[in-house]
Formats: structure tokens, C-alpha cells, sequence
């Protein structure tokens, strides 16, 4: 994720991972074009290539490929979390001023090193919104359900946090 926009007013921070979706479209393709190529000589192998190869391509594109949104508006006062896929749209609005601070959560990356001690287990983070329960509380909402283990967490986090500590001296 990273910042695409920061003015006193709007914050947005996005991702849309165009690699990915260029990968997975060459391989829908291939396999959609070596289904046709085949489909010539024998119908069934043909379909299987086609059908087979091109659904898995499409269902991976409906899975991975993921348009993500977070933005934060003064001027309306509210936080909108926005995922978009080819196969779903999801738009949550919060109100802003229920924001107090973004955080990243940590995790260890999955497995079981008991039977491969070498196997090292690496730090996820992922960035998250701390709102205000309405009874003096807190809770975690998670900009994203995707852990990695760059740096770009941190940086969203800083980045979200310094917008509504600047938003907060104004007022």
C-alpha cells in the first residue's frame, strides 16, 4: 500500500497489485489460447485447457488481484475502506472523528518448525485503524486482511497517524 494522496483535507491510501494482475491474465490466456490450439485436433483436451486452465486463471484473478482503498476526508468526516475484485465490491464508512490512530498488528508467519528447525518463521504486520467503541473502549478494525512482511505497514501507519495528529492541531 501507499500513499496516493495527502492534503489537509483527504488522505488516501491505496493498492492495486497491476504485476499480479498482468501475470495471471498472460497465464489465463495461455491457457485459454493453448485450449483453442488443441480444441482443433481433439474437443475434450481442448475444454479441459480451455475450461480448466482459464477458470483457475480467472478464480486467481478474482482472489489476488485486489483494488484497496482506505480514505480519510475532512471535509465529509469519514473513513471509507473500499476492497474491490472482479467478482465483489465491499465499501465500509466510518466516521472520522471515531479514529483515534491507525497501529500495525504483528503476527509469525505460519508452519510448524518443530519438524524442520531450520525453518524460520518471519514477522507479518499489517495495518489497522483504532476506533472508539462509543463506551470509552477501543477497537481494531484491519485496513487490509493481508499480513506481509515489507515496510509498507509502518509506513501507512505513520502516514495515517501524522494526517490525523496534523487534522487534530487545526481544530
Amino acid at each position: 500500500m501507499k500513499v496516493t494522496r495527502d492534503s489537509p483535507d483527504l488522505l488516501i491510501v491505496e493498492e492495486m497489485p497491476g504485476l499480479m494482475a498482468v501475470g495471471l491474465s498472460f497465464f489465463t490466456l495461455l491457457f485459454a489460447g493453448i485450449g483453442l490450439l488443441v480444441m482443433s485436433e481433439t474437443l475434450p483436451g481442448g475444454l479441459v485447457f480451455l475450461l480448466v486452465g482459464g477458470g483457475m486463471g480467472i478464480a486467481a484473478i478474482g482472489i489476488f488481484v485486489e483494488r484497496l482503498q482506505l480514505i480519510l476526508d475532512g471535509r465529509t468526516g469519514t473513513a471509507t475502506l473500499r476492497s474491490r475484485t472482479i467478482f465483489r465490491h465491499r465499501e465500509t464508512v466510518l466516521p472520522l472523528a471515531d479514529v483515534l490512530r491507525a497501529t500495525g498488528e504483528t503476527t509469525l508467519s505460519g508452519g510448524d518448525t518443530s519438524s524442520d528447525p531450520s525453518r524460520v518463521r518471519r514477522r507479518m504486520h499489517r495495518p489497522s485503524l483504532v476506533l472508539s467503541d462509543g463506551a470509552g473502549g477501543e477497537v481494531l478494525h484491519p485496513i487490509t486482511e493481508i499480513y506481509d512482511s515489507s515496510r509498507n505497514s509502518g509506513e501507512i501507519v505513520r502516514a495515517v497517524n501524522a494526517w490525523l495528529d496534523a487534522r487534530r492541531t487545526r481544530a
